[in-house]
């Protein structure tokens, strides 16, 4: 089976299902034997159309008959084909369009319907070669909300929502970064090495890698400078990522666990756990001393945490699977730090997983915040005076953020900020918040988009 048959099954499946992105491609691979280029290929196009799906729609609009109504499968053909011409510079044009045509004609004895839907799909995609780069998007002064919409390819409402509350010039920008293909990162396992010595052995593999300037533990190198490493007898993605001496983790993410100090920590908790990038990082900052309690929902969760806990060497971790919503969360009076690395829109994280934009709306937001104001709510009672609540999220959106600080401070007067730049002395200005809060965005500081906040209780009221 060839990358754009599969490519167009996981984009079907996406189309009718709420499953991830990345679970889907996953699947897929696990069905069907192809080989590492043409999982590349299958990879850009699947994570390319759904990243560019309103653009690629909008365009096509422009060349079908407003009351032709184009199927699931007919309607995802022709986006693998626009984004082929669109964005993919490395495919010919007429090759393009002629595997994707390909797509609509899949058994040697055509009948009549399907040369008909080859000659349509052939038709527009040709009219997509010829005008595609050429069309006028909605002037963004007149209305801006349509132009970043269309041409960046993001839902109207969260364009709007951003607009209003970050202005034009940051949504823009925010956007464009946003579309971009993130590079992987690395945390080193510092109970085992050293990031230098991490960089020297993954050059000597024939990867440039490179110290990260944002977390002290952190690597960086583009993932084209990895995935060339598929051919039979070389080094794998898959085996540099099961690596103990690394851990596959974004370099905001990285900023959460020095928050609580964990090196002057004898007991830490963990309360949102899997898969585990941050409590080994805690674990790693505690030199596998004292122990943390790491929690989550589900078995499946749970066994992640402690398989990823296995590998890197995390010994100080006992995991617990319960529902911090509902649960008794009296065992965490004694902690000395807890965190709370709370369920969130994602919408930071949009260059890995660009699915996240079509699958939430306004609504679900507000639900979201008012959830994370629970679980602090839920933790907050019971920590000691003097002890340390870490909040953080993958989220640029301030109702799951600020907001949710600002109210719980308003409700919990026992609590106050503890500025972030104590605990994070190297980073960029601009990461800390005029209130002390982390708070990264792609397109300043071309990582994830993350948000943390430490407060201490200074009373037993």
């Amino acid at each position: 089976m060839n990358a754009r048959t599969v490519a167009l099954e996981c984009l079907l499946t996406l189309s009718h299902s709420s499953a991830s992105i990345t679970s889907v491609v996953d699947s897929a691979f696990g069905r069907h034997s192809i080989d590492g280029r043409e999982r590349r290929l299958v990879n850009g196009l699947v994570y390319g159309v759904i990243r560019w799906q309103k653009q690629l729609d909008w365009v096509l609009d422009q060349f079908i008959n407003p009351g032709f109504q184009l199927d699931a499968r007919h309607r995802n053909i022709l986006r693998l084909g626009a984004f082929q011409l669109l964005h993919l510079d490395g495919i010919p044009a007429h090759a393009a369009i002629f595997e994707t045509v390909q797509l609509a004609t899949p058994h040697p004895r055509k009948s009549s319907g399907r040369r008909k839907a080859a000659g349509f799909i052939n038709a527009v995609l040709r009219s997509v070669q010829r005008k595609g780069t050429t069309l006028v998007y909605p002037s963004l002064d007149e209305n801006p909300t349509e132009h970043i919409a269309f041409s960046l390819s993001y839902p109207t409402w969260l364009v709007e929502q951003w607009l209003q509350t970050r202005g034009v010039s940051w949504t823009l920008a925010f956007c464009r970064a946003s579309n971009q293909i993130a590079p992987l990162a690395l945390r080193a396992n510092t109970l085992l090495t050293q990031r230098e010595e991490v960089c020297r052995s993954l050059e000597m593999s024939g990867i440039a890698a490179t110290a990260s300037k944002i977390a002290s533990d952190g690597i960086t190198f583009e993932n084209r400078a990895i995935t060339a490493f598929d051919a039979a007898g070389e080094q794998t993605l898959k085996d540099i990522l099961n690596r103990e001496d690394i851990y596959v983790q974004d370099e905001s993410a990285m900023l959460v666990a020095p928050l609580l100090s964990p090196a002057e920590s004898e007991f830490v908790v963990d309360l949102c756990a899997a898969p585990g990038g941050k409590t080994t990082h805690l674990a790693h900052l505690m030199r596998n001393t004292g122990k943390i309690v790491a929690v989550d929902l589900s078995e499946k969760k749970i066994a992640l945490l402690q398989k990823n806990c296995r590998r890197v060497g995390a010994r100080n971790v006992e995991t617990r699977m319960m529902n911090v919503m509902k649960a008794d969360l009296s065992f965490i009076k004694t902690a000395d730090a807890v965190l709370i690395d709370a369920p969130c829109s994602g919408f930071g994280t949009l260059r890995r997983h660009p699915d996240i934009r079509w699958n939430k709306t306004s609504k679900q937001i507000q639900a979201l915040s008012e959830m994370q104001y629970n679980l602090l709510k839920n933790a907050a009672q019971h920590i000691k005076p003097g002890g340390i609540l870490v909040y953080s999220t993958c989220s640029v959106e301030p109702i799951e953020n600020e907001e949710v600080i600002q109210r719980f401070l308003a409700d919990f007067p026992m609590y106050q900020v503890e500025n972030a730049r104590s605990f994070l002395p190297d980073v960029p200005p601009s990461i800390i918040t005029p209130q002390g809060f982390v708070q990264t965005f792609p397109h300043e500081h071309g990582v994830d988009g993350a948000f943390a906040a430490r407060l201490r209780r200074v009373s037993a009221k």
